[in-house]
């Protein structure tokens, strides 16, 4: 199997995530999930940027649309990113733990790859955040034809953020529920956060069924 998401079909990636081995899991899932709605946001931002009406915003346009390709990249590469994490996790709960000296090594691998586990999830977070405040700059730029398009990306990358704040908090209490300041991190993000949603809420108010 590849080791970098960017190289899977879809199918490999279908199969590697109904594989019951623990990677890839719902961050890697949630990524790749967001790297398509940036995608489709890309597309969204160049079509809209041919209509003639919108000729004046062309510029403004193609400069969200190239944010939107490269934080698409991003997502790929934060899904391989997380994978990786965890598997170092893992590797370091197995480390030898005979001795004093032995455990102490564990320690301190397994506290560096336990913070990387939470770090990968709110990057990831942020750059969802991103993504929906570049759809609430699009909205008013988006023809009728592509606000469906742009409602998808919405609630994409929405369902992901949310994701990714579920799973750092997952790992905090799964994996270092006594290390208080990473409680509170996520607590902070997971806030921060909040209008973000609030701005996808509300591009997909209009077109609720």
């Amino acid at each position: 199997m590849p080791r970098q998401v960017s190289d899977f079909t879809l199918e490999q990636f279908r199969h590697a995530a109904a594989d019951p081995r623990p990677t890839p899991a719902g961050v890697a899932v949630a990524a790749v999930s967001a790297a398509f709605a940036l995608g489709l946001l890309e597309k969204v931002l160049t079509v809209s940027g041919r209509r003639k009406e919108l000729s004046a915003n062309v510029a403004r346009l193609e400069t969200h649309a190239a944010a939107a390709q490269a934080a698409s990249q991003r997502m790929l590469q934060l899904a391989g990113d997380d994978t990786a994490a965890f598997e170092a996790y893992l590797a370091a709960r197995r480390l030898p733990h005979s001795t004093e000296s032995e455990r102490q090594v564990q320690e301190q691998v397994i506290s560096s790859t336990v913070r990387r586990a939470i770090d990968l999830p709110l990057a990831a977070a942020q750059e969802a955040g991103a993504g929906l405040q570049l759809c609430t700059d699009a909205s008013g730029l988006t023809p009728a034809a592509l606000k469906a398009d742009l409602a998808v990306t919405a609630a994409l990358l929405a369902g992901a953020l949310r994701g990714f704040l579920l799973c750092a908090q997952s790992n905090v209490e799964q994996l270092a529920p006594q290390v208080a300041s990473l409680g509170e991190q996520v607590a902070t993000e997971t806030k921060r956060h909040q209008q973000a949603l609030r701005q996808a809420e509300a591009l997909l108010q209009p077109l609720k069924p």
